[in-house]
């Protein structure tokens, strides 16, 4: 019997559920990164918060925020089974544990959660997959892998979602690392990872084909997703939002812990 493969980017989502209590507030996408600093769970602020990143708002209908997360993570033993972990979201003292942005704050709505205790999981952290040096543009293809409405595939690996890019990569929206792509995106995919394509000649000098250039298939790390553009009707527009690749390697390594 031929035993089934499972692409590495496929096992880097992880299905989240915030928890007020032992109540699930709602559902949201998550991923490993792994750096100097140790291992980290990347989402958006208002997952962890349960707050609107501008207004400071509860999310939630009922007014309530997570306290915990319950993160879905790959068990050890084999690929396909899963064990989850309720990972704290404050310290005793009520202070968020998680770092923010360090120029922007929670204006970029990333958050990036230490991972302590994990040693009973695998994790599959984003920045250890080997991307390839592709051009990012405007129109290009994008894949959001998460977790729409809470879905999934097989078990507890994530849906891919197929869209583009919808703005200039080079330039800053409201003066804040974060594009716009357009695709037809759930709720619960909040925190997922946005992998950009590309497809074709990648050559350094235009007419001459060297050893580091290739024709074929090449994927770049493009950033986060974290929520469509408010519409009464959700097919008018289909834009979302898209903090970069750089804005979570900073919160990573130079973010702070909110006051």
């Amino acid at each position: 019997m031929k035993q089934a493969t499972v692409a590495y980017l496929s096992t880097v989502p992880l299905f989240l559920e915030p928890m007020f209590g032992n109540s699930v507030i709602s559902v949201a996408t998550g991923f490993c990164w792994q750096s100097e600093r140790g291992l980290y769970l990347i989402s958006n602020y208002h997952v962890f918060s349960g707050l609107h990143p501008e207004t400071d708002q509860p999310l939630s209908h009922h007014g309530t925020t997570p306290e915990t997360v319950r993160v879905h993570f790959h068990a050890p033993e084999r690929l396909g089974r899963w064990k989850s972990l309720d990972l704290p979201l404050f310290d005793p003292q009520q202070r968020p544990l998680w770092l923010e942005h360090a120029d922007h704050g929670h204006r970029v709505d990333l958050a990036a959660l230490a991972l302590k205790d994990t040693e009973r999981t695998s994790a599959f952290p984003l920045n250890t997959y080997q991307f390839d040096d592709v051009p990012i543009e405007v129109g290009q293809d994008v894949f959001i892998i998460g977790f729409p409405r809470g879905l999934t595939g097989n078990g507890r690996f994530p849906i891919w979602k197929r869209g583009s890019i919808a703005s200039d990569p080079e330039i800053p929206l409201d003066g804040l690392p974060k594009l716009l792509v357009d695709a037809a995106t759930r709720e619960g995919m909040s925190g997922s990872p946005v992998i950009a394509q590309f497809t074709g000649v990648r050559m350094k000098n235009p007419g001459q084909l060297e050893g580091d250039d290739w024709i074929g298939t090449g994927r770049a790390f493009l950033g986060v997703y974290s929520g469509r553009i408010p519409s009464p009707c959700q097919i008018e527009a289909q834009l979302g939002f898209v903090w970069t690749a750089n804005a979570v390697a900073q919160t990573v390594t130079s973010g702070r812990r909110p006051d």
